[in-house]
């Protein structure tokens, strides 16, 4: 029996003064199966655990799965108010930050939403239930991808090493750098009479969005590039 670590499935934006320990880039831990409110198989049934005996449907590998994202069930937008604590260049004389001195200009990101997260697809297989009843399905992962820390703009290793940890910081302290998805993961379930049900196995992504910058001595932040970033958190299936 695989052990296995439950994950949220909806990112939480959370501000904490102290960082966490790193993760590290060789969890291999997955994820509890999650099922689409509309995928046609008997409720409660699907299982990390498949049926041993009786007659079983084996998935059927799907077209390629290249560069393919899916959504995963009961994720949403998370809007989430960010403590910045930027000089904001007003002038009152009793704002403290107007004498704040934040060194020399360095590199800075900043997190503005936290967005849905989504799963990068490493296989994809189905099953057809051609029964006027119930059947036993059984998918098992027969490919392996690596997914790492990306974004929408190109940024260099420092940039995703500071985007890294501000993910980690203020989202969820089980994103990884890079995650490889493993070969022989198995889920089951009970599929309806006269259906079709899909399964994609892959990496969950943490998916914020945000903008990089530099920060000046004075604590503002100037050449802001704004874009959306994403860092995998676990891995699973995801059936519909």
């Amino acid at each position: 029996m695989r052990t296995r670590i439950i994950a949220s499935t909806v990112g939480i934006l959370l501000i904490s003064g102290a960082a966490p320990a790193l993760a590290s880039d060789t969890d291999t831990s997955v994820d509890n199966p999650l099922t689409s409110s509309t995928a046609p198989v008997e409720p409660g049934s699907v299982t990390e655990d498949p049926a041993t005996s009786g007659e079983v449907l084996e998935g059927i590998e799907s077209t390629t799965t290249e560069g393919e994202t899916a959504e995963i069930p009961g994720e949403t937008d998370t809007a989430g108010e960010v403590d910045d604590p930027i000089y904001t260049g007003k002038p009152d004389p009793e704002d403290p930050l107007n004498s704040e001195y934040c060194g020399p200009s360095t590199g800075f990101v900043q997190i503005t939403k936290n967005t849905k997260n989504t799963l990068s697809v490493a296989d994809s297989t189905f099953v057809t239930n051609n029964k006027s009843y119930s059947l036993d399905f059984k998918f098992t992962s027969k490919k392996s991808n690596t997914f790492t820390l990306g974004a929408s703009l190109a940024i260099g290793v420092e940039w995703k090493a500071l985007w890294f940890s501000k993910i980690h910081a203020t989202i969820t302290g089980s994103v990884q750098k890079s995650w490889t998805t493993e070969i022989g993961v198995e889920v089951s379930g009970k599929v309806l009479a006269h259906s079709t049900v899909y399964g994609k196995y892959g990496a969950k992504m943490e998916r914020v969005y945000g903008y990089t910058g530099t920060r000046y001595s004075n604590c503002q932040v100037g050449n802001k590039q704004y874009m959306n970033v994403w860092a995998p958190r676990g891995e699973g299936w995801v059936i519909s």
